[in-house]
């Protein structure tokens, strides 16, 4: 059976990329998306998240995303870090690959899940008191379908 190489797929709908680019960044803040995080399990099996996501406004290469302590999300990234997460907008879809840093500071990671949550329409004071990490998804490929 042949193997799949997506660096020679010649589809003209297709881009692949190293970089985050301003007008991806403009298409991800356009309206409220949520993406999906997939990541891998101890025994190499995807487990993929709807989650909700903003943008480092400092590194344009990097997603901001925000788990519980006692999730197993939170194990399996510590793990390995290697994680996809996926956009889409009808036949249009953006997948980017990428590392997870976990930043374990809890008032910021409090305030960033407070933050999401107004921008997601969600009650602040739900995630208040708990135990959160801030999710950062430093980018190093991008595949875009048009």
């Amino acid at each position: 059976m042949p193997t799949h190489n997506e660096e020679n797929v010649s589809d003209p709908d297709l881009t692949v990329q190293a970089v985050v680019t301003d007008d991806l960044r403009d298409w991800l803040l356009a309206e409220l998306r949520f993406p999906v995080l997939a990541i891998n399990s101890r025994d190499g099996a995807p487990n993929q998240s709807v989650m909700w996501f903003d943008l480092d406004p400092d590194r344009s290469d990097t997603i901001l995303m925000n788990t519980m302590v006692r999730r197993l999300k939170y194990r399996q990234l510590q793990a390995d870090p290697r994680v996809s997460v996926l956009f889409e907008d009808g036949l249009r879809w953006v997948a980017m690959r990428g590392t997870a840093e976990l930043d374990a500071e809890f008032g910021p990671a409090l305030d960033h899940i407070q933050a999401l949550a107004r921008r997601y329409g969600a009650d602040p004071e739900r995630y208040a008191g708990q135990e959160r990490v801030i999710i950062r998804i430093s980018v190093e490929k991008v595949i875009r379908h048009d």
